[in-house]
């Protein structure tokens, strides 16, 4: 048996111990390594890589949850853009808690555009109010939002706002979301 000097054992085509060496130089098909032979594809976090960025879904079945946001944030901006802000952040929660739960069957695009209609804003407000509850019926949450609340403090300054995005906040919370520094 014959040898080419000290063999590394992390190099392609090294031989374990009791297996013997190999007299070739390694060829393209020796390029597999073997479980446990080699150094690892990629370094742990602090040694030169960054840490792996978090899944964009969540702890609820695998589904995508949504943003954390400041209640009285998302009211204030929505003062501030005088509603233009709301609509953006109305479609955004429809959107979330339907891709939270795919049992909520929701187009967002209608439940935004349902705002500009006399009537159908108010059915629309209670019923986003009603699929953050059932969202978070179906993920166990013991106290679900209220859409006919919801529909009162829509009266009152606008403060669903608050209601509904604080809800939202501990539902995402709830199941692993953090909010963003």
């Amino acid at each position: 048996m014959s040898t080419q000097g000290p063999i590394d054992w992390n190099q392609p085509g090294a031989a374990p111990a009791d297996q013997g060496t190999t007299t070739q130089p390694p060829t393209q098909a020796d390029a597999t390594v073997p479980p446990g032979y080699g150094a690892p594809a990629t370094a742990p976090p602090g040694y030169g890589n960054p840490a792996p960025a978090p899944p964009a879904y969540g702890g609820y079945g695998g589904r995508k949850l949504g943003k954390i946001r400041n209640p009285w944030g998302v009211w204030g901006l929505s003062l501030i853009t005088f509603g233009i802000y709301h609509l953006y952040w109305w479609y955004k929660i429809n959107e979330e808690v339907r891709d939270f739960d795919q049992s909520i069957k929701v187009e967002p695009v209608m439940s935004l555009l349902a705002i500009f209609v006399p009537i159908a804003n108010l059915v629309s407000l209670v019923r986003t109010g009603g699929r953050i509850g059932q969202a978070e019926r179906n993920a166990g949450s013991p106290s679900p939002t209220s859409g006919g609340l919801g529909l009162l403090l829509a009266f009152l300054f606008s403060m669903h706002i608050i209601y509904y995005q604080g809800h939202l906040n501990t539902l995402w919370e709830q199941h692993g979301g953090r909010p963003e520094a």
